[in-house]
């Protein structure tokens, strides 16, 4: 079974200068889909799959952070307009990430 999409618009607040009396805020919206971001995401899966592995072989305690398997069946969804409305729905519904620090936990979907 392959990942579920969750890419999504996320809003983002900056504001540059707190203290000053009139402060800068900037509102953007960040593009999870976009390929940078993407790449970025993949690279942290990368990196954490390999920091989890030295870990383990070593003995060395961690902590893993996982989500249980959803058994999500994405086609009842199908009726819903790809992109943030669905993705939204899916995400939703998955259960909850725990944390172990004996053992490495699988990422299900």
């Amino acid at each position: 079974m392959g990942a579920i999409d969750t890419s999504t618009l996320e809003t983002r607040i900056k504001v540059a200068n707190p203290d000053d009396p009139e402060p800068s805020i900037n509102l953007y919206v960040e593009d999870q889909a976009d390929p940078a971001m993407r790449l970025v995401t993949e690279m942290m899966i990368l990196c954490g799959e390999a920091v989890a592995t030295y870990g383990s072989c070593n003995n060395i305690p961690l902590p893993y952070r996982g989500q249980p398997q959803s058994n999500v069946d994405t086609s009842a969804f199908a009726h819903l307009p790809e992109g943030p409305v669905r993705s939204s729905a899916l995400v939703k519904i998955l259960r909850a990430a725990e944390m172990d620090f004996r053992k490495p936990i699988r990422h299900g979907f």
